[in-house]
C-alpha cells in the first residue's frame, strides 16, 4: 500500500464522516417547518420522529437523504474504480462506516445523533443489495403487523447479518458478470463488520426494548407522549 493510497483513503474517510455528520432531520425541519425536531417527540433526529414532528412527506425526505449519505462516497470510489482512476485499498465497508458514525457522533451536534439505521441501510444496500432488500421486506412485515418500528428494525437488522453469512458460506465468488452482483460473495471482514454494526444498532435500542416490556413503547397506531426514531 503505497504512502499516498493511504493519505487519499483517510481523507475519504474523513469526507465520508463529515457527510455523514450532516443531521438532515434537523437541517430540513428547520428550513422546511421551522422546527428543530430535538425539541419535539423523542427529540431524536432520524425518520421516525421526522415523520411525526415535521410530516410524512419531509420526514421520508430526512429518510432519503439519511440513506444516501451512507452510499454516496461508496458510489464515488465503485465510478473512481470502474473508470480506472483510483481503487481504494481497503474495504469500501469502512468508509460506510465512517458515514454511520458521523450520523450518531455528530460532528455538528457536539458528537450526538441518531441511531443510524437509514444510514446504515445505505451502506448495505450499495455494497450487499440481497441483505438489503431482506431487511426492508422484514421491516415492512413486522412494521405493518405491530406498528413498532423498534421491532421492525431490530427485525431488519438480524436479517442483514443472516444473509450476509448465507451469502459468505453460498455466494458466487470473483464475479464479474453485473448480473450476479446480488449473489457475490462477501469478504468474510464484511460479514463480521456486519455483525459488529448490528450489535451496534441493537445496543442504540436498549431503551425502545425496555419501553416495550413496560407497554409504554410509542407506536404508529396510537398516540403517545414519546416517540421512537
Amino acid at each position: 500500500m503505497q504512502a499516498l493510497d493511504i493519505v487519499i483513503s483517510i481523507l475519504l474517510i474523513i469526507l465520508a464522516y463529515i457527510i455523514g455528520s450532516i443531521p438532515f432531520g434537523v437541517v430540513l425541519g428547520k428550513l422546511i417547518c421551522k422546527k428543530d425536531i430535538r425539541q419535539f417527540g423523542s427529540k431524536n433526529i432520524g425518520t421516525t420522529n421526522a415523520i411525526r414532528v415535521l410530516g410524512k412527506k419531509v420526514g421520508y425526505f430526512v429518510f432519503f437523504c439519511d440513506v444516501f449519505k451512507g452510499m454516496l462516497v461508496i458510489i464515488l470510489l465503485k465510478l473512481l474504480s470502474y473508470f480506472g482512476v483510483w481503487t481504494s485499498p481497503i474495504d469500501l465497508f469502512l468508509y460506510g462506516a465512517a458515514s454511520i458514525l458521523g450520523h450518531s457522533f455528530s460532528i455538528f451536534l457536539e458528537f450526538t445523533g441518531g441511531k443510524a439505521v437509514a444510514t446504515s441501510l445505505g451502506v448495505v444496500l450499495i455494497l450487499t443489495p440481497i441483505p438489503a432488500i431482506s431487511c426492508l421486506i422484514l421491516f415492512a412485515i413486522i412494521f405493518f403487523t405491530t406498528k413498532y418500528v423498534s421491532l421492525a428494525s431490530t427485525g431488519a437488522t438480524f436479517t442483514v447479518i443472516l444473509t450476509t453469512w448465507l451469502l459468505y458460506g453460498f455466494g458466487v465468488e470473483n464475479v464479474t458478470n453485473i448480473g450476479l452482483y446480488f449473489i457475490a460473495k462477501p469478504s468474510l471482514l464484511l460479514a463480521i463488520l456486519y455483525s459488529v454494526l448490528a450489535m451496534l444498532i441493537i445496543i442504540k435500542h436498549f431503551k425502545n426494548y425496555k419501553r416495550l416490556l413496560k407497554g409504554t413503547e410509542n407506536s404508529f397506531k396510537k398516540k403517545k407522549t414519546q416517540a421512537e426514531s
